[in-house]
């Protein structure tokens, strides 16, 4: 070989490599999307809107200035110190309006984009190729936070943990970039932990964790030229606007408050820590790993279904196939236990820090399904880690032929297992869903026309599906009756208990956990109940009223709301959840 060949060689070698790896990382992203897709076909067309929708939808259906501009100012009051749940709450309904498909579609799309940000983070971070496609894989398709697949409320979560990729993966860019992209790198980082904050809170002390790999991202790339200055840029500057964006966050919900942000702990701090570990313990080790298997056995017994079945095994089948794949292409990605190690360490500090959020409030309940699941999406990224870690790491220690099948049936099996759930639990969604849309055309059906500034009352009917939210407080309700009836002064509740002829109104009482409340109703020309079973509208104009229709209803019970909790009873002490 000549001079001048090995010197094309040498220049070649490293362009064929990148082309190699940018070819690979291609390939990763699209079985990514692929997995994620597939984990969302069964249900993300027969979705609908739920709960606090209501309550935002008719904001802006009934504003009178339907820019952009007009239904984000309509909205924002709904929204407490989270400006960036009020925009994309106005933005969709400016593209979409009150056809739900759109929104969900848009929310399906930024479950891939986190799964590939998330790729493209560990990748920067120069992991093996196996974490890399393996951490997002699994955290995909977690159902620890599943509500934030159905319910529009909670797509704002998904935003945050969309933001803060977005920031950790500009400022791991930032440590190689020359010094015009440097800036944009960080501008972007920068401008980045202000959306992830003011979209939701409970992402943000993750942040403290993207100083850190950040850090740990410079150290190693202290060697080449120029960049112990980068680093120290990249670094100090992150750490700034974090402390800088908390402070104003802070700021402002001191001033203006927050949706039912409170500091302070009724029953004391103390308890209040020991709820947090205990209830993410049964959530996260109980309910989601060492009780999976009797979870599947209820699924199968109380709500399977052949199409969420087919797609857990299309799901497993490609999972365990593409990793599979990975592992024989590269050994010795299973030859060594530091890598798994550490995803496990930085698995358990992820999962402390995605509760530390209710340190400083007590707004949380630890449900293994439902709308307050919602809370577990940053500590979820911690058992992602830590579950892909400890494979690996038990992987490590077979012989070097049973390594990639076993990593690559644990992770099919995970995968499988995730779908089932997720969609299981999907399918009480899409019911709740049809069941909603049959209540309101029922009663429009019966009655075309109310007396403008009614109040309706919904009768036999269980305010939840399993875990799924059908009209369960005055607010959906309300909301749902103001815009099929086009009247903003409607009002609405639900008896979702126990329903009394007062002496001069009507009285329903309503308990939340331990929360026994009663809301009353004036009698007079413009009350009724409707009685969804009977589909009958009844008209309370006064006291005997009210009380042949008390007298004449049927009995009925529902269980208690958010007790969905796959059979197990959440009263019970030591339960699970």
């Amino acid at each position: 070989m000549t001079a001048s060949t090995a010197d094309a060689e040498r220049v070649i070698a490293p362009a064929r490599t990148a082309t190699i790896a940018a070819t690979h990382a291609l390939v990763d992203c699209l079985f990514l999307a692929v997995v994620t897709g597939v984990s969302m076909v069964t249900y993300v067309g027969a979705l609908g809107f739920y709960y606090d929708d209501y309550s935002v939808l008719y904001r802006m259906a009934f504003s009178s200035d339907q820019s952009l501009v007009g239904l984000y100012d309509s909205v924002r009051p709904a929204t407490g110190q989270r400006p960036l749940q009020a925009l994309i709450f106005a933005t969709l309904y400016r593209l979409f309006g009150l056809d739900p498909l759109g929104y969900h579609l848009v929310n399906a799309g930024m479950l891939v984009a986190i799964a590939v940000l998330l790729y493209l983070v560990m990748r920067e971070l120069r992991l093996p190729r196996l974490l890399c496609v393996g951490i997002p894989l699994v955290y995909s398709i977690l159902p620890h936070y599943a509500t934030n697949r159905f319910w529009v409320n909670a797509f704002q979560i998904n935003l945050s943990g969309l933001f803060y990729l977005v920031s950790l993966y500009a400022a791991l860019r930032a440590l190689r970039a020359r010094p015009i992209p440097l800036a944009g790198w960080l501008t972007v980082a920068f401008a980045c932990v202000a959306g992830s904050l003011f979209a939701y809170e409970v992402i943000f002390p993750l942040f403290a964790l993207n100083v850190g790999l950040v850090w740990w991202a410079a150290r190693r790339l202290r060697g080449e030229d120029g960049r112990g200055d980068s680093a120290r840029i990249v670094v100090g500057g992150l750490a700034a606007m974090i402390l800088a964006v908390g402070i104003v966050k802070l700021v402002r919900v001191a001033e203006h408050g927050q949706n039912a942000y409170e500091v302070g702990f009724q029953d004391g701090f103390l308890h209040h820590i020991a709820y947090l570990v205990s209830g993410g313990i049964k959530l996260n080790l109980g309910t989601y790993f060492v009780a999976v298997p009797y979870v599947l056995w209820w699924i199968v017994r109380h709500a399977f279904d052949l199409a969420d079945a087919a797609a857990a095994v299309a799901a497993g089948l490609l999972a365990f196939g593409y990793v599979w794949w990975i592992g024989q292409k590269d050994p010795r990605a299973l030859a060594g236990g530091r890598h798994w190690r550490n995803s496990m360490g930085v698995g358990v500090l992820a999962f402390v820090l995605g509760y530390a959020i209710f340190l400083t409030n007590q707004q949380v309940l630890f449900r293994s399904a439902g709308i307050d699941n919602r809370v577990n999406a940053g500590a979820a990224l911690g058992v992602a880690a830590f579950l892909v870690g400890g494979t690996g790491w038990l992987a490590f220690r077979l012989t070097e032929g049973r390594r990639p099948i076993f990593f690559s049936a644990v992770i099919g099996c995970v995968v499988a297992t995730g779908v089932l759930i997720i969609g299981t639990l999907s399918s009480y969604w899409t019911v709740a869903a049809d069941k909603q849309d049959a209540i309101v055309a029922g009663l429009q059906q019966t009655a075309p026309r109310l007396p403008r500034a009614s109040t309706v009352v919904l009768d036999g009917i269980c305010p939840e599906i399993g875990p799924a939210v059908v009209f369960a407080d005055q607010w959906d309700f309300r909301g749902a009756l103001r815009l099929a009836y086009d009247d903003p002064l409607l009002r609405a509740d639900t008896a979702t208990e126990g329903l009394r002829a007062g002496r001069r109104q009507l009285e329903l009482d309503m308990t939340f956990l331990d929360d026994r409340s009663t809301r009353t109703y004036q009698y007079g020309p413009r009350l009724f109940v409707y009685d969804f079973r009977r589909g009958t509208v009844y008209a309370l104009r006064d006291r005997n009223d009210a009380t042949r229709y008390v007298s004449s209803r049927p009995a009925f019970r529902c269980t208690p709301q958010r007790g969905f909790a796959w059979g197990f009873d959440p009263s019970r002490r030591l339960s699970l959840l």
